[in-house]
């Protein structure tokens, strides 16, 4: 070895500080010292044996060595060789025996980057002007990991020159990494004699709770007296049972105080030394600061409770889960007890569970996962709703952790079901003309779309009585025993009875009827049929009561706003379904009338063309007159179609009738008589008969002078023969030149004689009185009334 710088100290880390006789390792192990270590500079300071017997003494000196695991040496630079025994031998690993080595072959065993520094060690420690002693640590190359090795020694004098080096060699790999670990971790460290009470703590007692080395008492006491007053009976009571349990693991939570005065949440970890009879030696500990941990766990807590999607953390291999929060609880109706420690495939309807068991294959394999689906689960009430699940599968450390976040979107489903569903409806009622097919479409699509056990629909008349009940829609295998049709028995009047709140625009929803029998009107009824919610839903127009839609179900169902909304809007189509079907019916209703009509009236108009034009002599009077008799007969049309009905008012086909021929002189016609509504056959031929009377009457009688008038009388009476209704009018002149019978007749009098009659039947009588003609009818009611 050649010789290095005096004060050279190689192989010490930086910041390992300089070794000192009393040192104690973290680990306990005991340090270099004056009785361990190398003689002193000079003869007279080596070791003195107490017994004065020089090879007790180095027995001595030899049992020492081996008790503390050293290794001795003493090197001559002369020869370059060491003396050493076993020990040193088997710390380097030499294979070489005998009680020499040579420094080369000592190096040899170190690790490359140590043997110049080692040598320059040796050279130090010789120099004159060195300090004489040496102390570094060096790495011995192994198999496995590197060991460290520590070197000490003290120079001897001879003669006043170096002569030789006297020390020791001591592995120290464990205490190093002890060493490291209590530098490098933030967990303070304690060291426990319990047989002299004396604790040591690591410098993370400082750093990490800020009590300063001069602060620390050396005994349990002051450790004890930091601890909560709370939590020191626990912990002082469960250090009592594992010192006396023959454990030789320890740990507890508690809070321990700062510096400051704030508690710090820890977890306590010791180790027990016992000896050979359980007695307990020591206890090294480390508190472990959980403060951070445990707020940021908190936090999570909150929030994994506190979420508004319930959240289920899972091991993937058996899906049994072993956290859930509480918004998944509420949206599987099911407790907590029920859900932790058990397979999550019990939550999926049986006729899913070949997806179910799809998607736990691929979690039990290992593999990662982050999906995003929507599936269907069964709550504990059995119900079953619908999720958009979110699952994510991650690997920790050697570990995969699965956590799904569980979304209830059963309403937003039924919202999208609801409005598909009017969509559908809307075209379906498109395309039906009947009354009972409206009713059943209706009934079906609500049914179906609320998944309720039956749906119908009730027409009301104006005055409020149920006009039509068709049979209930009913789900598959609900129908009863009975095949109650609509609502519970009597449905009518159980109707009837609801017209009142309905007829005000209220709707009638109930959750459970047996629980609140007074918000229906027949809850018997309801009992009878087994049904426990229903809602009724009114349709108005123009403010009245026109028809009821109405669902039911076997079981309590809490009505949602937008189940209530959508039977709203149901009823709506319902009604414009059957309005349509209405309007469609009174418009071929029309149509076929009309035809009717067109052929009765060209028939009438042949038939006055006809006759009229017979025998003319005069075309132009003949011309005159027809035209007349078809304007009559226009304005008795006239007075038909301003009506909703196929029927008009006897006085204003009347007034129509003669409007051509007043001169708007006072007094001229006069109209006295009953209401009475004319069928379409009878106010044409009245019209035409009195268009006849009048045109005659302005030839020859009252209305061809300026003074005269006429009076139309009419009267309802009883026939004495048949009991029936009789009609007799009175057509009067007054007031005009004297009247002679005619010595022939016309077209236009046999029109007055059979028109009218040959329309309603009964009979006709003409009284050509000198003062004035006098027309008189009499007629039934119902021939008067017939559209025929």
């Amino acid at each position: 070895m050649t010789q290095p710088a005096a004060n050279q100290q190689p192989g010490q880390a930086p910041d390992e500080p300089p070794p000192a006789a009393g040192d104690r390792t973290a680990a306990g192990a005991p340090g270099f010292d004056a009785a361990s270590g190398p003689p002193s500079d000079s003869a007279s300071d080596t070791a003195s044996d107490p017994t004065g017997d020089p090879a007790d003494a180095a027995l001595l000196l030899r049992l020492a060595a081996e008790s503390a695991g050293l290794g001795l040496f003493t090197y001559d630079p002369a020869t370059r060789t060491l003396r050493c025994d076993a020990g040193f031998r088997s710390l380097l690993g030499l294979a070489a025996p005998g009680p020499v080595a040579d420094a080369d072959t000592v190096l040899a065993a170190l690790d490359p980057e140590d043997r110049a520094a080692l040598d320059a060690a040796f050279c130090a420690a010789l120099a004159p002007a060195g300090s004489g002693t040496l102390d570094c640590t060096v790495r011995r190359v192994t198999s496995t990991r590197p060991r460290w090795i520590r070197a000490r020694a003290r120079r001897v004098v001879d003669q006043g020159r170096a002569a030789r080096l006297v020390g020791t060699m001591q592995d120290v790999t464990e205490a190093r990494a002890a060493d490291i670990a209590a530098r490098a971790t933030n967990d303070a460290i304690r060291d426990w004699d319990l047989a002299t009470g004396v604790v040591l703590w690591n410098p993370a007692l400082t750093t990490a709770y800020g009590w300063a080395p001069s602060e620390v008492g050396p005994t349990s006491a002051w450790w004890l007296a930091r601890i909560h007053p709370d939590d020191r009976p626990g912990v002082e009571a469960a250090l009592g049972a594992a010192l006396a349990g023959g454990v030789e693991a320890w740990s507890q939570e508690y809070r321990f105080r700062r510096a400051d005065g704030t508690y710090a949440e820890v977890l306590d970890r010791g180790a027990l030394v016992r000896d050979a009879d359980g007695i307990p030696l020591r206890m090294s500990a480390a508190l472990l600061d959980l403060t951070e941990r445990n707020r940021v766990g908190a936090q999570f807590r909150a929030v994994f409770q506190g979420a508004n999607i319930g959240i289920v953390q899972f091991d993937p291999r058996t899906v049994r889960a072993f956290a859930v929060n509480a918004k998944l609880c509420e949206i599987w109706g099911a407790p907590e007890s029920e859900i932790l420690g058990h397979s999550l495939a019990r939550w999926t309807p049986p006729e899913d569970d070949d997806d179910r068991a799809g998607l736990h294959e691929r979690l039990a394999t290992g593999e990662t996962l982050q999906l995003r689906l929507e599936k269907r689960y069964r709550r504990m009430d059995g119900r079953i709703i619908w999720a958009r699940v979110n699952l994510v599968s991650q690997r920790l450390g050697g570990d995969v952790h699965a956590t799904a976040m569980i979304e209830d979107i059963t309403e937003e489903k039924r919202a999208d079901a609801r409005r598909e569903a009017l969509i559908a409806l809307g075209d379906r009622l498109r395309d039906l003309h009947t009354h009972a097919d409206v009713v059943a479409a209706t009934a079906e699509s609500l049914g179906r779309t609320l998944l309720v056990a039956r749906a119908g629909y009730a027409q009301v008349d104006p005055g409020g009585q149920i006009a039509s009940l068709n049979p209930d829609w009913t789900a598959e295998g609900d129908a009863d025993a009975t095949h109650a049709v609509g609502l519970p028995t009597a449905s009518r009047s159980t109707l009837a009875a609801s017209v009142g709140r309905l007829g005000r625009g209220d709707v009638i929803s109930v959750a459970d009827i047996a629980a609140t029998p007074e918000r229906v009107d027949d809850p018997e009824g309801y009992a009878r049929l087994g049904m426990r919610a229903v809602i009724k839903v009114p349709v108005l127009r123009r403010g009245r009561l026109v028809g009821i839609l109405y669902v039911l179900d076997r079981h309590p169902r809490d009505w949602s706003a937008g189940e209530i909304t959508f039977a709203r809007e149901v009823a709506e189509r319902a009604w414009g379904g059957l309005t349509r079907v209405e309007a469609d019916e009174q418009q071929r209703t029309l149509n076929r009338e009309l035809s009717h009509r067109l052929k009765n009236t060209l028939a009438m108009v042949q038939a006055i063309a006809s006759q009229t034009l017979r025998n003319v002599t005069d075309i132009e009077a003949a011309k005159e007159a027809l035209a007349a008799r078809l304007i009559a007969l226009g304005k008795a049309h006239d007075i038909l179609l301003a009506g909703v009905h196929e029927s008009a008012e006897m006085e204003a086909v009347m007034r129509g009738a003669l409007s051509i021929h007043d001169d708007r002189q006072p007094g001229r016609f006069a109209f006295a008589g009953p209401a009475v509504l004319l069928g379409s056959k009878a106010a044409l031929a009245l019209a035409l008969m009195l268009h006849e009377l009048a045109t005659n009457a302005a030839k020859y009688g009252a209305l061809s002078v300026p003074d005269g008038r006429v009076n139309l009388h009419w009267s309802l009476d009883q026939d004495r023969t048949t009991g029936g209704t009789m009609v007799r009018l009175i057509w009067s002149e007054a007031d005009g030149p004297m009247v002679t019978p005619p010595t022939h007749k016309g077209f236009g009098s046999r029109l007055i004689e059979r028109g009218l009659v040959g329309a309603v039947g009964g009979t006709i009588a003409l009284d050509y009185h000198p003062t004035g003609l006098v027309c008189s009818v009499a007629a039934p009611l119902e021939g008067f009334q017939s559209s025929g």
